[in-house]
């Protein structure tokens, strides 16, 4: 047994995964071991101003040093540290990253998002695969940035990171609440936002013309959990496949976030409590990818960022360029 750890040092949310790579697993390629999840939220308040907030900071290394305590008791022997859109665009992202070696003796790998993109779908490709004579999209929603590739079962086909995600949606609309009076108000507010962020994304759209989008984890974990709140993760041996979330309920559960309150969203069942503040920029995300193209199924994959290395790392693969 060869045991490996990988963190995600996002901008909500740190995501740590111990596996165990064993060539008798064949195809599978690794079993996992333990999973924490930790909302560190590092970009609060600093995202989108180019820095980290000094409590943010010492959240982030508190949980580092949570993380770590699980990886020395279940003796994994490498450990692989990535960050993406708060850490690479902070110009104190050193104040996170020295003290975490210092401390820990870790090294923290600052991503690019182009890279971020190939990660996550080398973790999705793992759960899902295209349908021949179809385009896929693929969405991995973050605090900081949205992935997106377009792809279908023979190539890449375009792939871009934007800076645009919940933490910074949160940070310039300021909506923490109720979002708007009705399941429009809100979304024609932030919906001009997007036209310009996502410009690129739109002429893709139009050109590539997928029918599928599967979205990697995080807000898409939320969006099933209270769509499906029963409908439990499949449990086994192999890499969980994608799993579909029924479009009619998903379109109607984007115009009740967009008006429901805080206390609603808390209530619901399935929802995350440290997700329940932001997700409506989340719903309005994927609302305007709908809108812009003509996807008629929507799947969740559970695996993302973390997954793309682990499967990178089993092939024996340069986890990203320039690394080793």
């Amino acid at each position: 047994m060869n045991r490996k750890a990988v963190i995600d040092c996002g901008t909500n949310t740190f995501n740590l995964r111990i596996v165990d790579f064993n060539e008798s697993l064949g195809p599978v390629r690794w079993k996992n071991v333990f999973s924490l999840r930790l909302p560190v939220k590092l970009g609060k308040g600093g995202v989108g101003k180019g820095i980290i907030l000094q409590e943010r900071i010492m959240r982030g290394i508190d949980a580092i040093g949570v993380m770590r305590e699980a990886i020395l008791n279940y003796g994994a022997t490498e450990v692989q540290i990535f960050a993406t859109s708060a850490l690479r665009d902070a110009s104190n992202s050193g104040d996170f990253v020295n003290p975490v070696f210092e401390r820990f003796g870790y090294k923290v790998n600052i991503i690019s998002g182009a890279a971020e993109a190939s990660l996550i779908q080398s973790g999705l490709e793992l759960t899902y695969q295209a349908p021949e004579n179809s385009n896929v999209l693929t969405m991995d929603i973050g605090g900081g940035s949205t992935e997106c590739i377009l792809w279908n079962n023979a190539e890449i086909i375009w792939s871009r990171s934007f800076d645009v995600g919940v933490a910074r949606m949160a940070n310039l609309f300021k909506k923490t609440d109720v979002f708007g009076s009705d399941a429009n108000e809100a979304y024609d507010d932030i919906k001009p936002y997007l036209e310009d962020i996502l410009q690129p994304l739109k002429v893709a759209l139009k050109n590539v013309k997928p029918s599928v989008l599967v979205g990697s984890s995080g807000s898409f974990d939320t969006f099933s959990s209270v769509i499906n709140p029963a409908e439990d993760d499949i449990k086994s041996e192999e890499h969980p496949p994608a799993i579909e979330i029924d479009l009619a309920s998903f379109k109607k559960l984007c115009g009740e976030m967009m008006y429901n309150s805080l206390k609603d969203r808390l209530a619901m069942e399935g929802m995350p409590p440290d997700r329940a503040e932001n997700i409506p920029y989340a719903a309005a995300i994927v609302r305007w990818a709908l809108e812009n193209s003509d996807i008629q199924q929507i799947y969740r994959s559970e695996y993302a960022l973390r997954e793309g290395v682990l499967n990178r790392l089993s092939k024996g693969q340069t986890i990203v360029p320039g690394l080793a």
